[in-house]
């Protein structure tokens, strides 16, 4: 079969660059790998720079590639900016299967019908760490199914 034959993996639509794109859940394995970097960003919570911004591009590539193999991490960068940047990446991880924490005192919360992946005002967690950028982690991310 031909890379042009290869179907699109089932996703979470994302609007970047004034495109669509279709961001099909992360892997087990490329969970796995991304799992540190993913706490990582709990440590530069509220703090925008160059590593937070390094380990969001990576993150959203890495879900990318398994619908856009051609795609890497310096044009992911050019579609990001802050008005998409941590929806597109809480859709990455919400649609990988990693429950949304519960908000703090003050913050909105999502209904929880629906897979929750599109839910911008509930951070997703994962292995204690939050993808917000406002507040720090309040729990750990428990896969939404396990077999």
């Amino acid at each position: 079969m031909r890379d042009s034959e290869i179907s699109m993996i089932d996703g979470i639509m994302v609007t970047m660059g004034g495109k669509e794109w279709t961001i099909p859940p992360l892997t087990l394995g490329q969970l796995r790998q991304l799992m540190p970097k993913v706490r990582q960003l709990s440590e530069i919570v509220g703090k925008v720079g160059e590593t937070q911004i390094a380990l969001i591009v990576e993150i959203v590539a890495a879900a990318l590639r398994r619908n856009y193999p051609e795609i890497n991490e310096e044009l992911v960068e050019n579609l990001l900016d802050l008005g998409n940047a941590v929806s597109v990446l809480t859709a990455v991880l919400t649609g990988s299967g990693l429950k949304p924490r519960v908000p703090p005192p003050g913050e909105a919360v999502a209904p929880e019908h629906g897979s929750g992946a599109t839910r911008p005002t509930a951070a997703a967690t994962a292995g204690g760490t939050s993808t917000g950028c406002s507040q720090p982690p309040a729990d750990t991310a428990i896969p939404s199914s396990m077999p």
